[in-house]
Order: structure tokens, then C-alpha cells, then sequence
């Protein structure tokens, strides 16, 4: 049954899209018998990494085409987590420029609620969720630009575990060796992302693009603020 609904989803979209068969095979770098029974829902899911460049190809929500294999959202957000974590990990390259960006995505914010150890926190005219065990009335943050998931599209919060999911503005696009920094504007404020460059690549990102960046709360960094 979720064999059937991906290979559905898939060519829904694809017809939408005017490829052939063949056409998108090609595109995506997947055999095109083995693309015909995945449609057709007689073969699984691909992998994660075919999965993105068919959501890439075809301009799908990736989160949609992986609940539709048969994997829960909660897992769809863990194995997605990872695998930015371990594509940041596996880039071979050093990057002095990080410990730059992430000094420009620290700030100082006031606590607007506490749920436990759960807060809200004012970054601009946006809300902020992190973790702090701090009952201090401000925290200095830290947002790892590694740790920032630029989508095209919002993401349903209601459905995502990506307690942080941020309207922005592509401001400028840089390409450090093989790796991208994308420099995005929010409502108040600016966040520094880094991503690998074929992944930035294949969204055609212009500078102006409107897009929306999703941070997990534990991966956000707090501290108490000195005096």
C-alpha cells in the first residue's frame, strides 16, 4: 500500500511536471526500469539521497514523498536531522569561516516563557524556541549555520518536529570551496546557514528568493548573559 501511494505521488507529480519517464530517470540518476517499478508500486522507496533529488526534480516537499514510503513524520525528521549532521561532518574540507558565521548567529534575547526547561525566546520580531536551564530573564544564543534547513516551501508545523520554522529572504549566496553560506533576512534579524554546494545548487536559490529556514530547539546553543 505505501509502495503504491509513493509510486502515485510520484507520478502525479512528474506528469505535472511534463517528463517522460526516461526524462526524469535521467535527471535524477536512477535506472529507468527500476524508476518504472518504483512508480508503478511493484519495487520500494529509493534510498534518502535518491528521494531528495526526485523532491528536487519534481519541486515536492521531500518530508511528503518520505511519509509516503511508510516512514512516520518523527522518524522522516530524525533520519533528516542526521543526514545534514553528517553531510556538514563528511564535507573533508576545513572551514575556518564557520566559527565566523557562528559568531554572527549569536545573539542576546529576552525569555518570553518557559515551559520546563522548554523556552521562548524574542530573536527580532520572530519567536525563538530553545532549551535552557537557566531562570535567567535573558540568554545568549547560538545558532549553528549547520544546523539551519532551508526549505522552499513552509513546512506544516503541526507535523514537524522542528520546533523553529522562520520566514526569510535570501540576502546573499557564497560559495566557500565546497561548501554554500547562505545569508537569509528575517523579521529583525539575519541568520548565517552552510550547506553543500550541490544541495544549494540544485534548489536554484536567487538572491531576494523568499524561503524558510527550520532549526530544532535542541540543536540551538544557550548560555547565560554577563554582566
Amino acid at each position: 500500500m505505501n509502495k503504491l501511494r509513493f509510486g502515485n505521488l510520484l507520478r502525479e507529480a512528474r506528469e505535472r511536471k511534463a517528463f517522460s519517464l526516461r526524462q526524469l530517470a535521467d535527471r535524477v540518476d536512477i535506472d529507468y526500469s527500476r524508476l518504472a517499478k518504483i512508480e508503478s508500486g511493484t519495487r520500494p522507496a529509493p534510498g534518502l539521497a535518491e528521494v531528495r533529488r526526485l523532491s528536487d526534480a519534481l519541486d515536492l516537499d521531500m518530508a511528503d514523498l518520505i511519509v509516503a514510503s511508510g516512514t512516520s513524520r518523527e522518524v522522516m525528521e530524525h533520519l533528516l536531522w542526521s543526514e545534514r549532521i553528517q553531510e556538514a561532518l563528511d564535507l573533508d574540507v576545513h572551514l575556518p569561516e564557520r566559527a565566523t558565521l557562528l559568531g554572527k548567529n549569536t545573539y542576546r534575547v529576552p525569555v518570553l516563557e518557559r515551559e520546563g526547561a522548554l523556552c521562548t525566546l524574542r530573536l527580532g520580531d520572530a519567536r525563538l524556541r530553545s532549551f535552557s536551564f537557566s531562570d535567567a530573564a535573558e540568554l545568549v544564543v547560538r545558532i549553528p549555520p549547520e544546523a539551519i534547513v532551508v526549505h522552499r516551501r513552509p513546512t506544516d508545523a503541526a507535523s514537524s518536529t522542528a520546533e523553529n520554522v522562520l520566514p526569510m529572504r535570501v540576502k546573499k549566496i557564497r560559495r566557500l570551496g565546497q561548501v554554500t553560506n547562505l545569508v537569509l533576512v528575517g523579521a529583525g534579524f539575519e541568520l548565517n546557514s552552510l550547506h553543500a554546494g550541490r544541495a544549494v545548487d540544485r534548489m536554484e536559490l536567487s538572491t531576494g528568493d523568499t524561503v524558510y529556514a527550520t532549526v530544532q530547539a535542541t540543536a540551538i546553543q544557550t548560555e547565560t548573559t554577563t554582566q
